[in-house]
């Protein structure tokens, strides 16, 4: 099965990792394949190889891999340009609706996580129910895949899916763009969405409009309304996303992100901000953060080198972030046995939890049931 599956991706199999699972919004029908984990337009796609019990081989492309129009030179490698729209980028967990058929030509659409092959809870968030509260509030996200004939990338975001950039909202969701079949991305203003948002859409270029100088300026912008909220976290955005649609008229996507952003991976090399961020990111698709799940994704970004060299602080990182998910765990456990009400009775809630932990760590409660309840009750 692994070599028809790299035949399908047309991709060396080292980079496949094998799948059984089954989705959860199609009464547990099995799926088995092979999902790719090559940094680049595959990244997270899918050989799909059987559906239940039979054989249906298909090609899923998945939210690739977004790069900097820049080499390590700082030299911008811009494609001729005929005309570029320029969207907000968010910060959150990334939800690819796809659509996949069985081996009798029957349709479905589900949603996977960027390395995982459908949507899972995890310890760190509860990934499957809130996209299903995203779908009550947007009942339209069920169908626009099909409508569109094409997967959908989606961000999902907000307090309760904490990750650098700080949200007001609870949870919100944007579709940022379409995934055809051959994999070529279709800008969210090309898409049929009705109620269901986009991101906002921030600049416009036209041929002949110098796109360096756009990006400086941009840049700039989006890094004077960034603010630090704490040692973690920014107010403001994350960055943008360029779509640059070629003299062929075929897009091409860039990522552009303010100094603040860039900072926590490009800090001499790498920074402890950044192994932290990809340790909770982890969490998306893995159940236990240790060295060896964790190794991948930095890899991704990183010289083996760096990484042998940093080695001493990542152990720091993956201890620290096993012991922030424990303590979250701890303060969840007794809020849900005393039968508190952290937006109903605020007081009596942390008063009642001051009983259980240190005075010192309190803020940290606090931290822990308002990244994990958000706005809105939820136990």
């Amino acid at each position: 099965m692994l070599d028809n599956a790299s035949r399908l991706l047309e991709i060396d199999a080292k980079w496949l990792q094998p799948f059984d699972v089954t989705d959860p919004f199609h009464d547990g029908l099995r799926l088995e394949g092979f999902l790719c984990l090559k940094p680049n337009q595959l990244y997270g796609a899918l050989a799909l190889m059987r559906v239940g019990e039979e054989d249906a081989p298909q090609k899923i492309y998945a939210t690739p891999k977004l790069h900097y129009p820049f080499g390590k030179d700082g030299v911008f490698r811009f494609p001729p340009i005929r005309s570029v729209r320029i969207y907000e980028k968010l910060d959150g967990t990334n939800v690819l609706a796809y659509q996949y058929r069985d081996a009798a030509g029957t349709a479905r659409t589900t949603y996977k996580l960027r390395l995982h092959p459908v949507l899972r809870n995890s310890r760190w968030g509860e990934f499957l129910e809130m996209w299903r509260e995203l779908i009550a509030l947007y009942p339209e996200i069920a169908d626009v895949s099909a409508r569109n004939d094409c997967a959908i990338s989606f961000e999902m975001y907000g307090s309760r899916n904490a990750h650098l950039i700080a949200y007001d909202d609870p949870l919100r969701c944007a579709a940022l763009f379409g995934v055809r079949s051959d994999g070529t991305p279709v800008a969210p203003c090309d898409l049929d969405l009705g109620s269901v948002p986009a991101p906002e859409l921030l600049l416009r270029l036209n041929a002949g409009e110098d796109p360096v100088a756009a990006w400086a300026a941009l840049r700039d912008r989006m890094e004077a309304g960034n603010k630090p909220v704490d040692e973690e976290r920014l107010s403001g955005t994350e960055g943008a996303v360029w779509y640059v649609a070629d003299h062929r008229d075929e897009t091409v996507l860039f990522k552009c992100k303010p100094e603040s952003v860039e900072a926590v991976h490009w800090k001499v090399g790498i920074s402890k901000r950044s192994v932290m961020a990809t340790c909770w990111n982890l969490f998306e698709s893995h159940d236990v953060l240790d060295y060896e799940t964790l190794l991948p994704l930095l890899q991704e970004e990183y010289e083996d080198d760096d990484i042998d060299r940093f080695r001493a602080h990542i152990d720091e990182c993956i201890e620290f972030v096993n012991e922030q998910l424990e303590f979250r765990d701890s303060v969840l456990s007794v809020y849900r046995e005393a039968s508190l009400s952290f937006h109903g009775d605020r007081g009596t809630c942390m008063r009642t939890l001051s009983q259980h932990f240190p005075r010192a760590r309190m803020r940290e409660v606090f931290g822990a049931l308002t990244r994990e309840l958000g706005a809105s009750e939820s136990t």
